[in-house]
């Protein structure tokens, strides 16, 4: 119909009928067109989602190995090389330099290449972008990491100084670190090499087999029903369009048991599909409490008797300070949603 016709028709309609019939009738076609509307902002506001690159995939996975090797030496040296400083001088010992220097450097050359690496995106100027929530994450993967290095260098002290303080120390050490960190982080390595590999945190059944036949990486996916508004071929683009991007998930894995937050943030806003969200969001949470009670709130304590009761040194003192602020900043990290921060960044 062309534009003269509708105005022909209103003008009809105006003559027939009264002006609060006339206003009805206009208010129901607005109110037909309104749903449309809102359905397209809705599809603008979804983020674009993009798929790593072959090449990018392969230097975020190098940078996540050699980061993996060079913590965990550089934490079993300090740790070493500080015991057998508190075996000569005794409880009052402080870290010597070269381990105050080793641990200074790790942490900050973490700390730089995490942030480059995370808006290193010249190519997508939106990768590029920081916010204060990326901010936030970054400060929170450089606290866990600090904390973790902190509580090692904790246990040569609690042994010198109570022998069961250092059992209880060693013992939370070695199950809530050693086995749901270092374990899990030296699997996913191993994944990271392996394409048909599909363990992570959440599917922990994965552990020894890699393979998931039943699942959404592998074989036939079971697929919800679609919306009755949408038509087929809609659904069609939009199943061809959300693949699972396996090697983002595993790369997002690695660097969240890492605890690189302000990289998984990264790769999860701009590369993990929204179907994925939600279950990155439970690993995050899940690991972050279960963390936080098994390791952080028991060495809280174990560090404040030892304070009490041993000796008042400098080292414990600090690092009862960070896990403190530690625990508290990662469970207010892991329990915001990063989809409702970036509703309201939207509304804003």
């Amino acid at each position: 119909m062309s534009r003269s016709d509708a105005s022909l028709d209103l003008e009809d309609l105006a003559s027939r009928y009264d002006t609060q019939v006339l206003r009805e009738y206009l208010l129901e076609q607005d109110a037909g067109t309104r749903p449309r509307q809102g359905e397209e902002a809705d599809q603008a506001a979804l983020p674009d989602i993009y798929d790593l690159r072959p090449r990018c995939f392969r230097r975020i996975r190098w940078l996540l190995v050699v980061n993996f090797f060079a913590y965990w030496s550089t934490v079993s040296y300090c740790g070493y090389s500080y015991l057998l400083r508190v075996e000569d001088v005794g409880t009052k010992a402080l870290p010597p330099m070269e381990v105050s220097l080793a641990c200074v450097f790790l942490l900050g050359t973490q700390a730089t290449l995490e942030l480059a690496r995370s808006h290193s995106g010249s190519a997508m100027p939106e990768v590029a972008a920081s916010t204060s929530w990326d901010m936030l994450a970054w400060l929170a993967g450089a606290g866990a990491r600090c904390s973790l290095l902190l509580d090692v260098l904790c246990l040569p002290l609690m042994k010198k100084g109570s022998k069961l303080l250092f059992l209880l120390s060693a013992s939370t050490f070695l199950f809530a670190i050693g086995l749901f960190v270092f374990a899990v982080q030296f699997r996913l390595l191993i994944g990271m090499f392996c394409s048909r590999d599909h363990f992570s945190y959440d599917k922990p059944d994965l552990f020894f087999k890699g393979r998931d036949a039943t699942g959404l990486m592998e074989g036939a996916p079971i697929a919800a029903r679609p919306p009755a508004h949408r038509d087929e071929e809609e659904t069609q683009d939009l199943r061809l369009g959300r693949a699972t991007p396996v090697n983002t998930i595993k790369a997002a894995n690695f660097a969240h048991l890492n605890d690189l937050s302000l990289l998984h943030l990264v790769l999860r806003r701009h590369y993990v599909p929204i179907s994925c969200q939600e279950t990155q969001e439970f690993t995050l949470s899940i690991a972050s409490f279960s963390r936080c009670f098994c390791e952080d709130v028991v060495q809280c304590s174990l560090k404040f008797f030892f304070i009490m009761d041993c000796e008042v040194n400098l080292l414990v003192l600090v690092s009862l300070l960070v896990s403190i602020a530690q625990a508290v900043g990662s469970c207010f990290y892991s329990s915001t949603s990063a989809m409702d921060l970036r509703s309201l960044d939207e509304m804003s």
